[in-house]
């Protein structure tokens, strides 16, 4: 390059850098968004905020088999292996940002012929080089935009993880649920089929009608129905399982048909104002991260606006050339195309779309406060009705005791007897979707607090 060339990159520079100067104070600094808690929860009246540290809430199930499934489940789910692919993906569209300097070289090889008609091989390389002077800061803000975008792919995981340990953990309570409704069918089947006995016995005594006995026969008929409709949803419940835990519906390696036993919770739900909620709540720390990743996305657009510098040179050398390597060296300013209109659309275009990502921001926390303020209600109320429900089977047990006992001395009706046996279905019915809903709105508030999301990952987040 000429000596001429050099004497104006000075000046190139001093322009640039004074447009710099003039841009850089129109960029605001990134606020992260905030939102006042202590007053959004009712529980802000009389308590503190705490902590809650229950990362493994399905551990207080204490069932072992819930405990394998979940582990399976992390380590096989098909649909958190295409959230932990869509992580690396983010990572390579970051990586693929152009560089700001970089080399390009090139060589080749070629023949040519002589005055006196002898070939001689001919060789020549060149080594290109460009450095792109970043001064609006265009590609660092697309390198922070795609970070940030890395960190909701790495938070969609965790929702991901979360979705997974819900799907579980619920199919596994109404799974217990069926097969505990099955076996109180089949004691249903007994006991009725022996109030049936004991109605014919007494028809053969004159002491029942036919009109009870028929009675009788239906009650054993209508429990009988019962039954394949159970099963069926057992089977249902068991393919739903495995498909979670990434697995050919009946080859999972687990036995589901050990003994029965409804999982049962009493973690308090008293747990005050859950002050993790926005580290814990992925959907939150997504739309927090889509704000700022949008956020930068204007600072990209906006050095779209203004004239571009980089360094670039080339060496070329050919082997059988007389002069010396040729080399060229020197700065490029590049001007926006004029009427710039369009770029600045598309900076007006993603201040837009800042604003949608806060206001979206912004919703996400209050149904976030909804979820949780809604599970923490449904919670209580079944633990409540849980109460009830056990009060109630007890009873009505007692009182079938007692029918039975004076049923046969004129102390009570072969009517008085099918209506205490069939007060006792509903009560071990209720009692048995009670325990059911107890446990899904256990699972539903800890997967609405955020809890569990980062089980299972190392050191490094994966």
């Amino acid at each position: 390059m000429t000596g001429k060339s050099w004497c104006h990159a000075p000046r190139a520079f001093l322009v640039l850098a004074g447009l710099s100067v003039l841009t850089g104070c129109s960029d605001d600094p990134y606020k992260p968004p905030v939102f006042p808690f202590l007053s959004s929860y009712k529980a802000a009246r009389s308590g503190a905020p705490v902590l809650l540290s229950n990362a493994d809430w399905w551990k207080k199930f204490d069932d072992p088999t819930l405990n394998a499934l979940i582990e399976t489940g992390l380590a096989g789910n098909l649909n958190l292996d295409l959230a932990k692919e869509r992580v690396i993906e983010a990572q390579a569209i970051q990586r693929a940002v152009p560089q700001s300097a970089f080399l390009s070289p090139r060589a080749g090889v070629g023949y040519e012929r002589g005055e006196t008609g002898e070939s001689r091989t001919r060789a020549n390389a060149s080594l290109g080089f460009e450095w792109i002077l970043d001064i609006y800061g265009g590609r660092r803000a697309q390198i922070d935009a795609a970070g940030a975008r890395i960190e909701v792919a790495d938070a969609e995981v965790d929702a991901a993880q979360l979705l997974l340990l819900l799907n579980i953990a619920n199919a596994y309570v109404d799974l217990r649920y069926q097969q505990t409704a099955l076996q109180l069918r089949r004691s249903e089947l007994k006991s009725r089929r022996q109030t049936l006995n004991l109605i014919e016995r007494l028809q053969q005594g004159s002491a029942a009608t036919k009109v009870d006995v028929v009675r009788a026969q239906a009650l054993v008929s209508e429990t009988r129905a019962d039954i394949p409709e159970t099963k069926a949803a057992i089977d249902a419940a068991k393919n739903e399982l495995a498909v979670l835990l990434g697995k050919v519906p009946g080859a999972l390696q687990i036995n589901l048909d050990g003994p029965v036993r409804q999982p049962r919770v009493s973690l308090s739900p008293e747990v005050g104002i859950p002050a993790d909620l926005l580290r814990n709540r992925p959907d939150i720390r997504v739309a927090e991260r889509s704000y700022y990743a949008s956020f930068r996305d204007v600072a990209g657009a906006r050095a779209d606006l203004y004239p571009q510098l980089s360094l670039s040179g080339t060496i070329t050398s050919a082997t059988l050339s007389a002069a010396r390597p040729e080399y060229f060296f020197g700065p490029v300013l590049q001007f926006p195309i004029l009427p710039n209109s369009s770029n600045r659309a598309k900076v007006e275009q993603r201040q837009s779309l800042v604003r949608q990502a806060h206001t979206q921001w912004r919703l996400t926390v209050l149904e976030a406060i909804r979820d949780v303020e809604t599970s923490l209600a449904d919670y209580s109320a079944s633990l409540s009705a849980q109460r009830a429900a056990e009060e109630t089977v007890r009873l009505y047990k007692e009182v079938v005791t007692l029918t039975r006992q004076i049923v046969t001395g004129d102390g009570a009706t072969i009517r008085d007897l099918i209506d205490a046996e069939q007060n006792v279905a509903t009560a071990n019915t209720t009692l048995a979707a009670t325990l059911n809903r107890v446990g899904r709105s256990f699972v539903a508030l800890n997967v609405n607090l955020g809890s569990g999301h980062g089980v299972g990952k190392d050191k490094t987040g994966n």
